[in-house]
């Protein structure tokens, strides 16, 4: 019962932070559990807990969606996220977590340094520049680690960061990316036994903690200055790229 208290703490800690970024649940989840916690356990009950709170940001927010840049994603996504679960199931999770890792880790210190104090000029030109190839491969490989590990966003986040209207409209279309990624995922993992009817009836209740915790954070989100918001998704981004190193 302990360990299911601190998975459900962990997540809970997590999508506070997801509720306020629009990602980065997951990651801040697993890099908590990783000390305790079997990875692919870890894994399966993120499936869970991202799947409901994704379903839940959707249905509160659902105004902010941008189905624009949602359709867009889908076919990208559906590729990358059909090869990710793949590889979760079938190869070690190390080669891909450590290239996933270098490459988050140099988008944040890009985040963090050199778009730090973008003048608006700048951040529309960016916006101007919808879907180039670099966005298309970081939406690819977003696809790829959400489908491996359910932790695609910071790559998605990195490349559609200056498509969206606002912070509110990143929040509930990266939520309704993770929702339908996880949709795709659910029938490979059923097909190969990934999932444990027992574990479920154990963990059910987790999610009502971290309602709570996305609740409170969508909060914040709506009091948070566009300056923090950019500041706190390259922090995370680096948070992730570091986890993804030690899967």
């Amino acid at each position: 019962m302990s360990e299911i208290i601190f998975i459900a703490s962990s997540f809970a800690i997590g999508f506070f932070f997801e509720s306020i970024f629009g990602f980065g649940g997951g990651i801040i989840a697993y890099s908590i559990l990783s000390f305790f916690v079997e990875i692919k356990t870890a894994i399966i009950a993120g499936f869970y807990v991202g799947t409901l709170s994704s379903l839940y940001i959707v249905a509160g927010s659902h105004q902010h969606f941008e189905k624009k840049i949602f359709l867009k994603l889908i076919l990208i996504s559906t590729i990358g996220s059909i090869f990710g679960v793949i590889c979760f199931i079938y190869l070690p999770v190390k080669i891909l977590s450590l290239i996933f890792g270098l490459l988050l880790i140099f988008i944040a210190l890009k985040n963090l340094f050199l778009e730090k104090n973008l003048d608006p000029n700048t951040e529309l030109e960016l916006k101007k520049k919808k879907f180039s190839f670099l966005k298309l491969k970081l939406i690819l490989i977003g696809g790829i680690a959400q489908g491996a590990f359910g932790t695609g966003g910071p790559f998605v986040v990195n490349a559609l960061k200056y498509d969206f209207a606002n912070k509110s409209s990143l929040r509930t279309t990266m939520a309704s990316y993770f929702l339908f990624c996880n949709i795709l995922r659910m029938p490979f993992l059923l097909y190969k036994n990934e999932f444990s009817l027992t574990f479920f009836k154990e963990i059910w209740w987790i999610i009502i903690p971290v309602f709570v915790a996305i609740f409170l954070g969508h909060k914040v989100h709506l009091k948070i200055k566009p300056q923090q918001f950019k500041i706190g998704i390259g922090l995370i981004t680096l948070i992730a790229g570091v986890k993804f190193l030690f899967y």
